[in-house]
Order: structure tokens, then C-alpha cells, then sequence
């Protein structure tokens, strides 16, 4: 009788005879489902660390069980989107011409689709452009390859990204210097001031391998600091050279603006490790230490004596002690002194331009 009624149950529900409600999932349960999903577990497990690192410091009046039900909300949504196209077969190669085969974006077009080849075996990709209600404006690419006979269907999409503002066209990485291994680049940007990285590195198991497999393209930045001069900063994404394995960069100093480095250039380098991207060497351009080398001396001292005298002079004293402060720091640099120290500077290097520009820009400078 039990069976009975169970079947009657399954009957009805089918039938319409009421919506079935379904269980909200804890935390783990949407994890667990959105890492059998995704192409990039590595860039999943490393945003739920980040996550969790800032749900153990929520800012005072923040709900923790909100927070976690917005995350479990995040992880479903990209499980649903991720199985989605995990399921896609295509009969025939897809046409990637504008029109999005398979996306993750709404509104979404393509501005670029081609194919990367290495020996017999090949893919598809395409660049797309579109939006999502989360992020506003995205970007996104796609990989299609052999779907394997499990799919029952020739091509189907096989690795993807749309975590980026933009992206560019994939690059094809092998050859000796890569040991004999393969890798896939796509370059790419966040949105935002920062420009941080949205960059995707592959590595492609050609021909046999019907998924690519994911490489750690950000814990390079943990051994970073150690690596360059002291008050030295990267703030925003670098400029990669995939082919090279090299990057580009500004470098910040304290004073700068978030848009703007002026603490001179980086040139970063990296390898391979497994399945991650290693910073093997730094090379530094220091823009303070490569004035210094250039200019002479007393050129130097008067340029910061200038921009000193610009500052303590410009200052109005809040009271008797500031006064006496401002007063010994600017008779410290000779302030009184510093027009004829200026006019006798510009007849020493007369024919010097380089040295008469920089004295204009010093003395154009204001606090």
C-alpha cells in the first residue's frame, strides 16, 4: 500500500497537481554543485576564499545568515549557468560568426571567432561582448571541441570564462621552451579604475583531452613584494606578454594616484609549474633612482629644495609653534636664497636643455 500511494503522489505532482518546492541548499551543497560544473575550479576555489575571508569580518550591522544566503544565491546561479552549456551539443561545428552560440551574457554579441590549431587536433573559440544584472557591461569567451562520445554530438562548448570587462583574442603557447606542453592564453580586464587581470591561461592536452584544464594566474602577486625596491608598489593589473611569458607594469609610490605610476617600471617574468603561473624574476626601472644617476648634483639638490620651499612656504602657521617649525625648515633650504641659486644654475647649464627643462618643471611645480 505504501508503494501505492507513493506512485499516487509522484501521479499527481506530475500531473500539475501542485508546484514541488524545492529545498534551498546550504552553503557546501552549492559548492560542491557549482565545482562539478565549472571550467575554472581553480578561479572558483580562490573567490569563495575570498569570500570567507570577508564574512569572518563583516562590517557591523550586516546580517551574517543575508550574506551567506547571497553567496549561496552567486553559486547556484553560475552552477545553472555552467551546467548549461556543459549540456550543449552542436551537430555540425557552430558558424561563429556575430551571433553568440553559447554565453553566459545577456545581450550578448561577438565581435571575434576563430580557431586554434596544434598538430591534428583543433578548437573554436569566440570572444564575446554583453551584459549581466550583476556586473553591468562583460565580456566572455568560450572554447568549443570534440564532445566525446559520451554527449552523443561532435562539438560542444568546452571550457569558458565570462569574469572579465573585455577580452581578446586567444594566444597558442608551445614550442621547446614549454617543455613539450601546450597552453591556451586569453587576455583580459576587469572593469573599474584598477584594471585588474581578468587574464585565462589553459592548459590544452591536445588531442586527447576534451576539457581544458585551468592554470593559477594570480598567486604570483603573494611573492611579489619581496621582489621589488622598497615603497614600490603594483596597484592595478599588469600588461601581459603571453608569448614571451613576460609582463609590464607601472610602478606606484607613496603620493601617487590610483590612475597613475611614477615610481619608473617593471618587467616581470614568469614560468610554469604545474598548474600555476610562477614570477621567476623582476627587473626594476626606479624613475627616482634614474633621475638621480642622470642629473647633477647641486641640479638635484635645488629641484628639492624648490618643490621643499613651494611647500613650507605656501603654508600658513595654525599657531606659534607651527611658526617656528615653518620657520627653521625653510631657512634650513635656503628659501631666501633660492632665485639667484636658480639664475646661476641656468647659466652653468646654458647648453644643456635637458637640465633647463627639468629646472622649468621644478620651479612650474606648485604644492
Amino acid at each position: 500500500m505504501r508503494t501505492l500511494a507513493v506512485l499516487a503522489v509522484a501521479t499527481l505532482t506530475l500531473a500539475g497537481a501542485g508546484p514541488v518546492v524545492s529545498q534551498t541548499p546550504t552553503l557546501d551543497q552549492a559548492l560542491r554543485r557549482a565545482r562539478e560544473a565549472t571550467p575554472l575550479p581553480l578561479a572558483l576555489a580562490r573567490d569563495q576564499a575570498d569570500w570567507r575571508a570577508g564574512h569572518a569580518e563583516l562590517p557591523e550591522g550586516v546580517d551574517p545568515a543575508n550574506d551567506i544566503r547571497s553567496r549561496i544565491a552567486e553559486l547556484v546561479a553560475q552552477a545553472e549557468r555552467d551546467e548549461r552549456l556543459g549540456a550543449m551539443v552542436f551537430p555540425e561545428p557552430p558558424a561563429l560568426g556575430r551571433e553568440c552560440v553559447a554565453t553566459g551574457l545577456k545581450g550578448c554579441s561577438s565581435p571575434m571567432g576563430g580557431y586554434l590549431a596544434l598538430d591534428e587536433a583543433r578548437l573554436q573559440w569566440q570572444v564575446q561582448e554583453g551584459y549581466t544584472d550583476e556586473n553591468g557591461i562583460s565580456g566572455g569567451i568560450v572554447f568549443f571541441g570534440d564532445a566525446g562520445a559520451a554527449r552523443m554530438g561532435p562539438t560542444a562548448p568546452i571550457a569558458w570564462s565570462f569574469d572579465g570587462a573585455r577580452f581578446d583574442a586567444p594566444v597558442l603557447l608551445s614550442g621547446p621552451e614549454f617543455n613539450g606542453a601546450a597552453y591556451i592564453a586569453v587576455p583580459g580586464i576587469h572593469a573599474g579604475s584598477g584594471g585588474g587581470n581578468a587574464d585565462v591561461l589553459f592548459r590544452w592536452d591536445a588531442p586527447d583531452s576534451r576539457r581544458l584544464t585551468q592554470i593559477d594566474t594570480w598567486s604570483w602577486r603573494d611573492s611579489l613584494d619581496g621582489q621589488l625596491p622598497e615603497g614600490l608598489e603594483i596597484w592595478q593589473g599588469v600588461r601581459f606578454d603571453w608569448p614571451n611569458m613576460m609582463a609590464f607594469t607601472p610602478l606606484w609610490q607613496p603620493g601617487d594616484g590610483n590612475c597613475c605610476g611614477t615610481g619608473g617600471t617593471a618587467i616581470l617574468s614568469f614560468e610554469i609549474e604545474g598548474d600555476r603561473l610562477v614570477l621567476s624574476n623582476v627587473s626594476v626601472r626606479d624613475a627616482l633612482m634614474e633621475a638621480a644617476s642622470r642629473i647633477d648634483t647641486e641640479v638635484f639638490d635645488y629641484v628639492g629644495r624648490w618643490i621643499g620651499c613651494a611647500h613650507w612656504g605656501g603654508e600658513e602657521p595654525y599657531d606659534a609653534a607651527r611658526g617656528t617649525e615653518i620657520a627653521r625648515v625653510i631657512a634650513e633650504l635656503d628659501c631666501a636664497a633660492l632665485t639667484a641659486d636658480g639664475a646661476a644654475l641656468r647659466r652653468n647649464y646654458a647648453e644643456d636643455p635637458r637640465t633647463l627643462a627639468l629646472i622649468d618643471r621644478a620651479e612650474a611645480s606648485r604644492d
